[in-house]
């Protein structure tokens, strides 16, 4: 009986580990595509990888329906246009090029 009484006391002081899901996402696709990076010959995230998909997909979508609305291409190319503004403010403070530029500065102080 008194085993029983102190395993679930002690059950009860045991916090809880939860993993956060909204961080463990984010730091997945902010990390290194090794496979695009090994394409393309530089270093690329998940996330931008995601986004040029995403514009060329809104492309893709703006040609198909550029013979039945004007609405709908409109808004297509509005969203590969903004897919592409945001990769360009991502590029500019890139942390895999922060790396880049370390690396650049220590070999040229040496």
């Amino acid at each position: 009986m008194q085993t029983t009484a102190s395993i679930q006391r002690t059950a009860q002081l045991r916090p809880l580990s939860t993993v956060d899901f909204k961080t463990a996402v984010k730091a997945y696709v902010n990390g290194k595509s090794k496979s695009f990076t090994r394409i393309c010959g530089f270093d690329i995230t998940r996330r931008e990888v995601i986004r040029v998909n995403l514009a060329f997909i809104a492309m893709l979508f703006g040609a198909a329906a550029a013979e039945t609305s004007l609405i709908i291409t409109l808004l297509c190319v509005a969203l590969a246009g903004y897919n592409v503004y945001r990769l360009n403010i991502e590029d500019k403070d890139n942390w895999l090029k922060d790396e880049e530029r370390i690396e650049m500065e220590k070999g040229g102080e040496a």
